[in-house]
């Protein structure tokens, strides 16, 4: 079922725009889904999942092959020692600390128009499955992004 401002906006948009205009809806609305996404699991999250004092969470992906599961985190910006990474039960909690970026500014004070590079305190917590084997969870940091292998148990 499409929503009654989609279709109206389809009556008086023809050929191309209309393709180009749906898919920048679509973009919009998925980016909003995302963020909706996170702020709900930011307050539903239960009491062991919280990270006190934490501002943003990392985007992360996670893949798994026949022999691991890998979490890939975007850290851009941060310092590999300012990262700290735990396992508490069936939960893998990265937080650390991204400052804020400076300009590099010869002539004088800037003003700032527009800021959307999170920074200050982060935390992300991932549930693991439970097949993972914990003492051979390694990571590397690299580039800005976090490699975390996860091996599953008996697959080593």
């Amino acid at each position: 079922m499409r929503a009654p401002y989609l279709t109206i906006v389809l009556h008086f948009l023809k050929g191309n725009d209309m393709r180009m205009t749906l898919s920048a809806m679509e973009d919009k609305h998925r980016s909003v889904a995302n963020e909706m996404g996170r702020w709900v699991d930011q307050v539903l999250k239960g009491y062991n999942k919280y990270c006190p004092g934490e501002t943003w969470m990392p985007s992360i992906n996670l893949y798994e092959d026949e022999l691991q599961y890998t979490i890939i985190a975007d850290l851009a910006g941060i310092n590999a020692q300012e990262v700290d990474l735990q396992v508490e039960g069936t939960s893998l909690v990265l937080s650390g600390h991204r400052s804020t970026p400076q300009t590099r500014s010869t002539s004088g004070p800037v003003r700032l128009h527009l800021m959307e590079i999170d920074h200050g305190r982060f935390c992300r917590t991932i549930d693991i499955p439970g097949n993972v084997f914990h003492d051979g969870i390694t990571a590397s940091y690299k580039n800005g992004y976090l490699w975390i292998s996860l091996p599953q148990e008996g697959r080593r």
